[in-house]
């Protein structure tokens, strides 16, 4: 028997009532795609992916995902939109439809994005999906239909999954840090978001990689320290200034079994570090403790146990107040793509509302691609474009 709905987890639901929106993979092509049968491949991997096929239902008791048989297909857009930008401010539906496959053409070149509510899925399964779904389209241009996979329908959660694994123990409160240097003015009207794109060629990537590694920390530990060094640059105020960062963290390989890198439910989770940041700091120094910081959390696997004690309260547990947020799924690997198409960039973001700009990360191809995603409510423009200026200035000047 097919299972045709299942209430939303603790952990889903503060996606679905903060309203967090869809997360966006988008892939820039070279060459033209079929889209009769690019269509096709999205039908085929809505049959085999179900969370493709499901909305949101919300009754007087809960908040559940329902199946469809049939939902829409590609959805074709004009030439020269930003797909990206255009899916973080498009909301998906009113009647909260999950996913939205997307493509806009130009001569010579394409761009493809798949849009899922952040509340059944994440950035990575996005990107996985994105994969598949390429997988499908050039095994069609070859005469190959892909055979169904016959995946059921719902497929447990996070919460399941950690409940396996731990107990549930008492909520621990936030440790004690000073208030955070923050970008953030007082809210104005409701407005879109802002993203502000950077990308860097192979060798320009190559070497912020060897230089993370000359400084022992990670690629996502240094941009978070560029970003750092950035929020405190925006302050004149002399010495070291508080700033804190929330690093998102993919829990699909840090639970025992290992949760399935396409299992349809989000696994991204939050971990908060705080530091003071002087307006001397190298991206380095501060990544350095940033990432001192996230080596410990993890090992004593606090966002596990923080998910598991709030599932047994009923209730979330809070997080500090924080400066920005970071989220880099480090390298994608290649996509199969079929003759006559070339992959240029790989991205992801995700609609984030409030008060904190959000960096994301990603590196296909050997390039690194950022994104950084404001609300326009919350930050003016030039603020902004002041903070990307020192990010980039400063995470540059990382390689020597």
């Amino acid at each position: 028997m097919t299972i045709e709905r299942r209430s939303l987890t603790l952990f889903e639901s503060l996606f679905y009532m903060r309203q967090v929106g869809p997360v966006v993979a988008s892939l820039t092509l070279e060459g033209q795609v079929d889209a009769a049968a690019l269509d096709r491949a999205v039908r085929l991997l809505q049959r085999d992916y179900p969370l493709l096929r499901c909305s949101f239902r919300r009754t007087d008791d809960d908040v559940a995902l329902v199946l469809a048989d049939e939902v829409p297909g590609l959805t074709v857009v004009p030439a020269g939109w930003n797909l990206l930008t255009n899916e973080l401010n498009v909301p998906l539906d009113q009647d909260r439809r999950l996913s939205r496959i997307s493509l806009s053409q130009a001569a010579g070149s394409a761009v493809l994005t798949l849009a899922n509510d952040h509340a059944g899925s994440d950035a990575r399964l996005n990107t996985l999906l994105l994969h598949r779904l390429l997988e499908y389209y050039t095994d069609l241009l070859r005469g190959i239909e892909p055979p169904p996979t016959g995946r059921s329908a719902f497929e447990g959660s996070l919460e399941e999954a950690l409940l396996a694994a731990y107990e549930p123990g008492p909520v621990q409160p936030p440790p004690d840090t000073d208030p955070p240097m923050t970008l953030a003015g007082a809210a104005t009207a409701p407005g879109p978001l802002g993203v502000r794109s950077l990308s860097y060629e192979q060798d320009t990537t190559a070497a912020l990689i060897a230089a993370s590694r000359r400084g022992g920390v990670s690629l996502t530990n240094l941009l978070t320290g560029a970003m750092a060094c950035a929020v405190r640059a925006q302050f004149p105020d002399a010495g070291p200034l508080p700033v804190s960062a929330a690093v998102v963290v993919d829990l699909r390989p840090r639970v025992n079994p290992p949760i399935a890198p396409d299992a349809l439910f989000c696994c991204a989770a939050r971990l908060v570090c705080a530091t003071h940041v002087d307006a001397a700091d190298k991206p380095v120094e501060v990544g350095r403790r940033i990432g001192t910081q996230l080596k410990a959390a993890l090992e004593q696997e606090e966002i596990q146990h923080r998910l598991v004690a709030q599932r047994g309260v009923g209730k979330p547990t809070p997080l500090p107040p924080i400066s920005f947020m970071v989220s880099n799924i480090g390298i994608v690997e290649d996509y199969p793509v079929p003759d006559g198409l070339r992959i240029i960039d790989s991205r992801f973001a995700t609609t984030s509302r409030g008060p904190v700009p959000t960096l994301f990360g990603s590196t296909a191809n050997g390039r690194l691609t950022l994104d950084l995603v404001y609300d326009t409510a919350f930050h003016r423009a030039d603020v902004i474009d002041e903070v990307v200026k020192h990010f980039e200035a400063s995470l540059l000047g990382s390689e020597h």
